[in-house]
């Protein structure tokens, strides 16, 4: 049985997604976002149930900490809140969360959603090689090939890059990416624009592939 952590600093809660998912999975609960980390470190769910408002850690905390944690980054996560504002939906997608329920909740549409996240249609990751145009990308050599040519890429390029490969179609907005590639490191937009400079510069289908949408971000069209 595949593995479910459900977060919610509400007992009667972890309680209802318990009686729900029991019968399908094996559950898993935290009562905060630091409680939710140190198990989801341990156990590697296949999907995270996650609320927002909770104490010691917020869900918005968790959810970029799972994205910046190489063992949990690719996990699904499915925020199931209270918090019905639409900013709050687009910033918890824009930190990485797949998908974005309101409490109350009908429990056969969140069924329905939590099976459509395990059944491949949530975040894709990488394999060792990405194919673009005539480009091929080796994430773990940090270097694109191009014919007989080999371009070396940073760790932040490779990491930017990732992103975008990994989140394909979606719009990123500046703030998400310095979360999720800078992290605690403080840095200004021009620092991202320059690194999108020099990656369509070493990658020219870029210049085709990754749409800068103004006042917005970025957005990676293959």
């Amino acid at each position: 049985m595949k593995h479910l952590l459900i977060v919610d600093d509400e007992k009667e809660n972890r309680d209802a997604l318990t009686d729900i998912f029991s019968s399908e999975f094996e559950i898993e609960t935290a009562k905060d976002g630091v409680e939710a980390l140190e198990k989801a470190e341990a156990l590697t769910p296949d999907l995270i149930i996650l609320d927002i408002l909770m104490p010691r850690m917020d869900g918005f905390q968790t959810c970029l900490k799972l994205r910046q944690n190489e063992k949990t980054r690719r996990v699904p996560i499915i925020f199931l809140t209270s918090k019905q504002e639409p900013e709050t939906e687009s910033f918890g997608l824009e930190l990485g969360a797949d998908d974005f329920v309101v409490k109350p909740f009908n429990k056969e549409v969140l069924k329905t959603r939590v099976k459509k996240r395990l059944s491949g249609v949530s975040r894709e990751s990488v394999g060792e090689i990405t194919e673009m145009g005539e480009f091929a990308i080796h994430w773990e050599r940090h270097e694109a090939i191009h014919g007989e040519e080999h371009i070396p890429l940073t760790t932040k390029e490779i990491g930017l890059l990732k992103l975008f490969v990994e989140n394909e179609g979606k719009l990123l907005s500046r703030s998400a990416i310095l979360e999720r590639v800078w992290a605690d490191t403080y840095i200004t937009d021009r620092t991202i624009d320059s690194h999108v400079k020099e990656l369509r510069k070493k990658l020219p289908p870029l210049t085709k592939f990754l749409k800068t949408i103004y006042g917005s971000g970025y957005r990676l069209d293959l």
